[in-house]
């Protein structure tokens, strides 16, 4: 060290050029990085984001989140895991109708005649319940499947977890559903009435009852919340056929005149979509608003109803020309019953199925999948011969109902 004339000392060592170039390279890669990390205002804005979107979503759903249905729905995860031994997986029981197949949760749920099964997408049984009805019909709805005896009293309410009611009604049953906090409706045969529509409780107690003194009740479906049923039915006038659909306020013990009639087309089954209902008929369907004020009909032109499947505001339907097969379609429809895709197919296609932007039509014992929204193909798999009916796991594989199995079918 040394002083200048101005008594300023300074050093007089050797710099060390390699010590001061790596200590600027250190600086210049730490400065890089920095640059390059996310400040902590955007995490903590993401993370704000994500607390209220679970936020919203527990409001939306807090009818459903009672401890109950949160314990149901951990023992349902819970029995749903496991390996089975692969499909074709035999079916339990004889014989299984095509009403009776879908597809939930991406789990087949099959009702044969003597018992309703539920398979995983390697074949496990998750669930197996033996049932003693005669003419079995299935209603799933999440966690929760209504089974009933068409024609008689029987009926039972089959959770993975447990049977959660197995009773008789007053009368015989002509149709039912449940939603998915448990609520079920069941329509019956009454004494000096075309019928009787009886809402309850998850715990098998009454809610509700109302009679039919115009026309007799033939289907029946349930809004989200159980709050809210439609109806369809049937008379006889001058020699011809009419279908009518109702909207029953379930809280409402007033009578109500049906929200829309239709002259020679059979309804033949209803469902709830959102807030608008859906009448499928031999000759058209219809879509309706809740509140009964909005109609639109998609009349088949002339064409007869092979199949239909309604799932998320979607609706399929397997078209077929009477006394020709050939020029048979399956055609889309959206929630206002506008065509988003109209698909000609080869033969009449005996099932269809919905899942996403995805739409199944069983042909001629193959499968073939389609987009909903383009009509485009997304490929096909074989079926069998004896195929019965086709439901969707997701948009390329398919559970495939057969005589006697169930098989599995995958498009790549």
């Amino acid at each position: 060290m040394k002083m200048n004339d101005k008594g300023q000392r300074f050093d007089t060592a050797e710099i060390n050029v390699a010590k001061h170039a790596a200590k600027e390279s250190q600086r210049k890669k730490l400065s890089l990085r920095y640059k390059g990390r996310i400040p902590h205002w955007v995490y903590k804005i993401i993370l704000i984001l994500i607390i209220s979107i679970l936020g919203m979503l527990i409001w939306f759903n807090r009818a459903n989140l009672t401890p109950a249905n949160i314990m149901e729905w951990i023992q349902s995860s819970i029995v749903g895991m496991g390996m089975g031994d692969g499909y074709p997986s035999k079916i339990v029981g004889n014989t299984v109708s095509s009403g009776n197949f879908k597809s939930v949760n991406k789990e087949a749920v099959v009702l044969s005649d003597t018992a309703l099964t539920v398979l995983n997408s390697t074949a496990k049984s998750v669930m197996v319940r033996q049932h003693s009805f005669s003419t079995p019909v299935m209603k799933v709805n999440g966690n929760r499947t209504l089974i009933y005896n068409l024609g008689g009293k029987g009926y039972q309410i089959e959770r993975k977890s447990d049977t959660a009611v197995k009773t008789n009604s007053e009368d015989n049953i002509i149709a039912g559903d449940i939603a998915q906090n448990g609520k079920y409706v069941l329509l019956t045969q009454a004494d000096g009435y075309f019928g009787r529509l009886t809402a309850y409780k998850p715990d098998g107690k009454e809610q509700y009852k109302y009679w039919f003194s115009d026309y007799i009740p033939t289907a029946v479906a349930l809004n989200r919340d159980g709050t809210t049923a439609a109806v369809t039915a049937v008379s006889a006038k001058e020699g011809g056929l009419i279908s009518s659909v109702y909207i029953i306020d379930l809280k409402n013990e007033k009578t109500v005149p049906p929200v829309a009639v239709y002259t020679e087309n059979l309804m033949q089954d209803v469902f709830f979509n959102g807030e608008k209902v859906i009448a499928v008929g031999d000759k058209m369907t219809a879509v309706i608003s809740s509140d009964g004020k909005s109609k639109v009909n998609y009349d088949y032109q002339g064409m007869q109803l092979s199949a239909y499947s309604v799932d998320k505001g979607k609706i399929a339907l397997g078209l077929v020309p009477y006394g020709n097969l050939k020029g048979s379609k399956v055609v889309v429809l959206n929630a206002s019953a506008k065509e988003t895709a109209s698909i000609n197919i080869s033969d009449k296609s005996e099932s269809v199925s919905l899942y996403g932007d995805a739409v199944a039509a069983l042909v001629d014992g193959k499968v073939q999948i389609y987009s909903t929204t383009s009509g485009e193909s997304f490929g096909s798999c074989t079926a069998g011969n004896d195929a019965k009916a086709v439901a969707l796991r997701d948009e390329s594989s398919v559970y495939i109902l057969g005589v006697s199995e169930i098989r599995y079918g995958s498009i790549k």
